[in-house]
């Protein structure tokens, strides 16, 4: 499947992969490069939000049994909902399979789904969906993060059914996370298929293949950080903004949101050693410097700005303004991303699942 993929992306037939522009020292580079932003960047971020969803899990186990106040599982469900919006930055490799990022978090939902999932669950009070594994295979709308926020954020009480149910899905994540930080390890199935992409395997038929399968997702995530985190909300000029259409308004972790987002763009560039350091080496683009300050300096601007997302939309003054700003800096990636750095290699750009929407 991920070799489809790949050829969606690049817009070209599969037999056209196969002759790769790039020399010999040029694969070899680039092949290290993804190699250490899978190490220290990848498998980073999924241990962190297989650390946070196993600290959610224990602590809504402790408040379920009438341990503590819900404020502890509020918390970890912060850490887990911010770990995964700098995890997600990489959409490549298990992740996508199945209903791919949605299996973690269902957003937008405009129709509702997750709060319909919610209160049906709780309505019927199956057990069987709170036994180990009860989980898996059901509704993405029932087993992720927008689920569990619609569960914390409304009067969950201890001992009680839509307690046991938070406390199962937050399993199945935990679950879920242990498996990706598994199948990141090196030595996995997967990781032999990503580590040696240069030379060709049944997954990925050479590094191209690879890069502009990396490339594809992360242009996604910044097209969705534009459109969904930051516009779908404070819309995109003065009078068009909806207060309702923001993330994660319950919880009140919007604005940490794009704040996290914009930050996991700046380390993702500065990885020591990884694909864009090393680039430059066999004459890649070098544009990713500015990239890295410029969303950088827009983390540490949203790190200090006042009130929640919602509350910005609602007023739609001087802060909602600013954040349109931002949304316009996210193009800057995203040209760079879907053909800037490809070009700078002697590659052509491809189609991703931005085009078009």
């Amino acid at each position: 499947m991920r070799l489809w993929i790949a050829c969606l992306v690049a817009l070209l037939p599969c037999a056209a992969l196969a002759q790769s522009p790039l020399t010999a020292e040029m694969r070899r580079t680039l092949q290290a490069g993804l190699v250490e932003t899978a190490d220290a960047f990848v498998l980073t971020a999924y241990k962190e939000q297989a650390a946070a969803a196993d600290d959610l899990h224990q602590a809504l186990g402790s408040y379920c049994a009438g341990q503590g106040a819900v404020d502890a599982p509020r918390d970890g469900f912060a850490a887990l909902f911010l770990a995964w919006q700098r995890a997600s930055l990489i959409a490549t490799g298990p992740i996508t399979e199945a209903e791919g990022p949605m299996r973690v978090q269902l957003w937008p939902d405009p129709k509702g789904f997750g709060q319909r999932a919610v209160r049906a669950a709780v309505r019927a009070q199956d057990p069987a969906l709170l036994q180990v594994g009860g989980m898996q295979g059901r509704s993405i709308a029932l087993t992720g993060l927008t689920a569990l926020e619609h569960l914390l954020y409304a009067d969950l009480a201890p001992d009680s059914y839509g307690c046991d149910l938070a406390t199962a899905i937050a399993a199945y994540q935990a679950g879920l996370a242990a498996g990706l930080v598994a199948e990141w390890t090196p030595g996995s199935a997967y990781r032999r298929a990503y580590d040696t992409a240069a030379d060709g395997n049944a997954v990925y038929p050479d590094v191209d293949a690879l890069l502009r399968e990396v490339l594809a997702g992360t242009v996604v995530y910044v097209d969705r950080l534009r459109k969904f985190k930051i516009l779908r909300g404070i819309g995109p000029e003065a009078g068009a903004a909806r207060a309702e259409r923001t993330e994660a308004r319950q919880s009140g972790l919007g604005l940490m949101s794009i704040e996290v987002s914009f930050r996991a763009l700046a380390d993702m560039y500065d990885v020591p050693f990884g694909l864009f350091d090393v680039a430059p080496d066999v004459g890649g683009s070098v544009e990713y410097l500015v990239l890295a300050d410029t969303a950088a300096s827009v983390a540490d601007a949203l790190s200090i700005m006042d009130g929640a997302l919602a509350d910005i939309a609602a007023a739609d003054g001087p802060q909602a303004q600013e954040l349109r700003r931002f949304a316009d800096l996210v193009l800057q990636h995203e040209t760079f991303l879907k053909s800037g750095f490809l070009a700078s290699l002697g590659l052509s750009a491809g189609f991703t699942a931005a085009d078009g929407d």
